[in-house]
């Protein structure tokens, strides 16, 4: 039987979890580094692009964590939860190849899942172009997908693994996106018809990913 840490010791265990990201520690990391590439006259994006890529690959990687939780924990994702655009004017349909990009589409039904391996080795390991347009958000200048339909999930998921597969996902741009939606890593706020919307943010990675974002993109 595993022997499962509690919570409270886990910022002194060997890896402590990206999960456990505190923005404002985030926010001195990168605002000393910008100071230091202002005295040196490094370029700055060098500090964005890791953090970037460091918080990529965290959230992709916990893509598949909810199948390990006990069954009365697990629910189907929605896009607002990470990210609140779904309200938000989108630059239309794009076709993304998922080898290409970085993927988050947590998957929650072990069952479903289990069906789609097999399915997906019963194929030859087929490459697939699904045509039903999905649930989510593409965000252009990250290459990251966000998918969050309530079916074909776990599909999307397996063939991501093996650098399969393209679908039709709703495309933002974060120059676009940047008067409209703003965080202090509390709290997301969204301009929408002449006023200000506030919701509190549930996941600090993806404030602070947008932030990261917005700056090395200069948006």
């Amino acid at each position: 039987m595993l022997n499962l840490t509690p919570m409270k010791t886990l910022y002194e265990s060997p890896l402590p979890p990206m999960c456990l990201t505190d923005y404002d520690a985030m926010s001195k990391f990168l605002n000393s580094g910008a100071q230091r590439c202002k005295t040196s006259g490094r370029n700055f994006d060098l500090f964005l692009d890791w953090v970037i890529h460091a918080l990529l690959s965290s959230l992709t990687a916990d893509s598949a964590s909810r199948i390990f939780l006990p069954k009365t924990k697990t629910a189907p994702f929605e896009l607002d939860a990470l990210l609140p655009i779904s309200t938000l004017p989108s630059s239309g349909r794009k076709r993304v190849q998922l080898r290409e990009t970085h993927l988050i589409a947590p998957v929650w039904n072990n069952t479903d899942l289990g069906l789609a391996l097999e399915a997906f080795y019963d194929s030859g390991f087929q490459d697939v172009k699904i045509d039903h347009p999905f649930g989510g958000a593409y965000i252009e200048e990250l290459k990251l997908a966000i998918i969050d339909s309530p079916s074909d999930v776990d599909l999307l998921h397996v063939l991501r693994t093996w650098h399969r597969g393209s679908i039709s996902l709703e495309s933002y741009s974060l120059r676009k996106l940047a008067p409209l939606l703003s965080t202090d890593g509390e709290n997301w706020y969204l301009q929408q018809n002449g006023q200000e919307l506030t919701e509190p943010v549930l996941e600090p990675r993806m404030a602070a990913l947008y932030n990261c974002a917005l700056r090395r993109y200069g948006c």
